[in-house]
């Protein structure tokens, strides 16, 4: 099962192409919260290009889930800035961050995250991102800072 995973994370670095700005990028994707039960959550994002040294605004939605039973989700809708720092060989390091509302189901509060978002061009105009964030909600039932492992699928026009 390891060496499938290689081939495969191998077939889709080398497939990478150097990345231009796009003006427009959709994305969702899964992510990893170590405080999350279960510990898989959804995020799904848009960023529109402001201007050509790789400012982006965007809109960034998760989905943390918080029990199983019952199922209860916070989810946290944030609006923010994502700027490009560096690049590591041609793939652009983006440092997003946001702030928004969020809710559980009647508790409604405020959250913010930030963190590092690795923009790689795999062939037309798909991208895959892995990320690290962290994210605060005052709704997320005393867990604090939430570290948030994920990886958004994305389409850019």
């Amino acid at each position: 099962m390891k060496k499938t995973a290689l081939v495969v994370l191998f077939a889709l670095l080398s497939a990478v192409t150097a990345s231009a700005q796009v003006n427009n990028i959709y994305a969702a994707g899964g992510s990893y919260n170590v405080n999350a039960a279960p510990s898989v959550a959804g995020t799904a994002l848009y960023a529109h290009l402001l201007n050509g040294n790789g400012t982006y605004a965007f809109t960034a939605v998760d989905a943390v889930p918080n029990t199983v039973r019952p199922f209860t989700v916070t989810s946290n809708i944030g609006v923010g800035v994502a700027q490009q720092l560096f690049t590591i060989g041609t793939l652009p390091v983006y440092m997003p961050t946001a702030a928004g509302i969020s809710w559980s189901g009647t508790n409604t509060g405020w959250q913010w995250n930030a963190g590092a978002l690795v923009a790689v061009h795999l062939k037309g105009s798909y991208y895959i991102m892995p990320s690290v964030r962290m994210l605060k909600s005052s709704v997320s039932n005393g867990t604090g800072y939430q570290p948030v492992f994920g990886i958004l699928f994305g389409w850019a026009k």
